[in-house]
């Protein structure tokens, strides 16, 4: 449990410095809608999207007996 923990952790700080160093304006279409946005915004709501996809199907998995 505690191995988790650290990689978590660790993978959380890769993401803030990634996302901080990206900081610069861009342009998301998706289907027929397109946002002016700042690619921090767009890497943290990515990486939420992923997290809570991963979250539900880990709730949705039979747990081993």
């Amino acid at each position: 449990m505690k191995t988790k923990l650290i990689g978590v952790i660790i993978l959380l700080v890769f993401l803030v410095v990634f996302a901080v160093q990206n900081a610069q304006p861009l342009t998301v279409k998706f289907l027929l809608w397109e946002f002016n946005t700042s690619a921090v915004l767009s890497i943290f709501i990515s990486f939420l999207v992923g997290f809570l996809i991963g979250w539900i199907i880990g709730l949705t998995k039979p747990e081993k007996k």
